[in-house]
């Protein structure tokens, strides 16, 4: 209700204010500014532009291929009981499968108590009142 009534409020603000700002109007001719008159000239190839000299200079700059140290193989790269996928799964403990426990199955266990420490909270059932459902409210 409260939303309502200041959107409301806001829509009648901003219409008041175009209502003030439109009764002074007066007619303006806008120019385009001495920027957007500017012509371009057109472009000229120039010599540097297209000569083999300036852009071809492959020759002129020698590459270097940047060589790394060569690596080399250790024993543990090569060594065949590290790499052996078999072997060490083979190595690895099993754990002992679950079983399941009395009281995990007991029903005694898992009942709740329904002692002064347990107490649980009930709330009363919610009703529909009148301003729930009065349609001049909601629209």
């Amino acid at each position: 209700m409260k939303t309502r009534i200041n959107l409301k409020a806001v829509a009648l603000m901003i219409g008041v204010a175009l209502a003030i700002g439109n009764v002074n109007a007066t007619e303006k001719v806008t120019k385009a500014s001495s920027h957007e008159n500017i012509i371009e000239t057109s472009l000229l190839l120039e010599d540097w532009m297209t000569s083999e000299a300036i852009w071809n200079t492959s020759d002129a700059i020698q590459f270097v291929d940047a060589q790394e140290e060569m690596l080399e193989l250790e024993n543990w790269m090569t060594n065949s009981e590290i790499w052996d996928v078999a072997n060490v799964w083979s190595n690895l403990e099993t754990e002992a499968g679950l079983e399941l426990e009395e009281w995990m199955t007991n029903d005694v266990a898992w009942e709740v108590n329904n002692g002064p420490a347990y107490e649980t909270e009930y709330e009363d059932n919610l009703s529909l009142e009148n301003w729930m459902v009065n349609d001049t409210i909601w629209n």
